[in-house]
């Protein structure tokens, strides 16, 4: 068997760990055998078949077997125990330590050897020491959150932004007039609970707000979300003049502004949507953060997705483009009230008729979309019937297979985040 360095036995990634790579002499000559060391012996010497060092410190355990050619080392630091290193000599003190239990347990080993033993497992000792005392010293990385993946043809966001009027269809005489709200209480679904402070946003402040999410999605939430003002307003479809540059400034200044205080079912956000940000005043590029914290309501079941192209279809219908958002929060809608609907998309028209007028007008333009298969009116209410993707379909064949209990049968909608979908 040809006889290798520790250094290059370390190397190959055999026996001990690469922490102690620096505390094997590099002369040291090593035989591998099984998944350890074997340090030729001294002749004549015949120790025992395993020799730990019992009086050593219990920080430290050095355990040496014997084997007919040769010693076997094992040598670590044990688990939630440090050596005390608050005085200069702990590592020369240690090494003595070893070097007296060594001496007194072989008598014949090699003087040199010996030494360079008791110099490694004091190395290391100190070493874990110092290490865990800096551990100790160091405060705790916060934890890191990341959106969940959703794919270039959609785009997500929680539940409380879909299933509320917090992104109002306002047309563009309310946009001329925003108003400005305190504490407003938002309409949304049961469950939800919105208290809104800020300039009144609408849907193109969502197409703004989506597409900063669907940016921010390959990193931890609070990293820097870096873009141009000009790539934003060409991915949104939009010109590139100078009024549209201004207006998507507007559009980010006021999604900062606005103080949302959101709990849904349970769980609690009070916060901006985006924390802030800068821009470059020549290159016009921004760098904007969102809250870790608004990580909360991505949880499980908590957001949805939505069909990019159908919502781009659907064009300047700011209401049809608020109930596709709503509808996507779900797989198979029950019978809406139509006063509910006008209600969810932010119609403030006191003209009931009206507001019936613009809820029909919205279904008629998803269904051309192709996002809704058909729509049934009535009086009061009205009741969509989605086109579902194939996954969604087979996801409703499984669920429907399945004997479901009488209380979750009673008009419970099923949400669309339950169920990964694709096209």
């Amino acid at each position: 068997m040809r006889k290798r360095s520790s250094r290059e036995l370390l190397g190959r990634g055999y026996g001990l760990s690469w922490g102690l790579l620096e505390y094997l002499p590099q002369q040291l000559p090593c035989y591998k055998e099984q998944d350890g060391f074997k340090i030729p012996k001294e002749k004549g010497a015949a120790p025992p078949r395993v020799t730990p060092f019992v009086n050593l410190p219990a920080e430290i355990g050095l355990t040496l077997q014997a084997y007919p050619s040769g010693f076997y080392l094992t040598l670590q630091a044990q688990e939630g125990q440090t050596m005390n290193t608050a005085e200069q000599d702990t590592k020369a003190q240690a090494a003595a330590l070893l070097e007296q239990q060594l001496e007194a347990t072989y008598p014949n080993f090699d003087a040199d050897m010996r030494r360079s033993l008791a110099s490694m497992g004091a190395s290391l000792a100190t070493r874990k020491s110092e290490a865990a005392a800096e551990a100790k010293a160091t405060p705790q990385t916060a934890k890191i959150v990341q959106l969940q993946f959703w794919g270039e043809d959609y785009r997500a966001a929680p539940n409380a932004v879909f299933r509320s009027a917090l992104f109002p269809a306002l047309h563009p005489t309310q946009k001329e007039k925003r108003q400005f709200l305190k504490n407003e209480d938002i309409f949304c679904v049961a469950g939800l609970k919105i208290l809104f402070t800020g300039e009144q946003f609408d849907q193109s402040d969502l197409d703004v707000y989506l597409e900063i999410l669907k940016m921010a999605q390959p990193f931890p939430l609070g990293t820097p979300v870096k873009f141009s003002a000009h790539a934003l307003l060409k991915g949104l479809g939009l010109s590139t003049g100078g009024k549209d540059h201004k207006r998507l400034h507007e559009v980010l200044v006021r999604l900062c502004g606005g103080v949302m205080d959101i709990t849904d079912h349970g769980k609690k956000y009070f916060g901006q949507l985006l924390h802030g940000g800068v821009r470059d005043e020549i290159t016009m590029n921004y760098s904007i953060k969102i809250n870790p914290d608004f990580a909360v309501l991505f949880g499980f079941g908590m957001f949805a997705k939505i069909d990019l192209e159908i919502r781009r279809r659907l064009g300047r219908n700011n209401t049809a483009k608020a109930l596709h958002a709503y509808y996507s929060t779900h797989i198979n809608p029950t019978a809406h009230n139509i006063e509910t609907l006008a209600n969810l998309a932010g119609l403030t028209n006191s003209n009931k008729s009206q507001a019936k007028a613009s809820i029909l007008k919205a279904h008629e333009a998803m269904k051309a979309a192709g996002f809704l298969a058909n729509y049934e009116p009535t009086a009061n209410t009205i009741k969509a019937s989605i086109n579902h993707t194939k996954s969604q379909q087979r996801a409703i064949i499984k669920k429907e297979a399945k004997p479901a209990k009488a209380s979750q049968r009673r008009n419970k909608p099923t949400l669309a985040s339950d169920f990964i979908t694709s096209k």
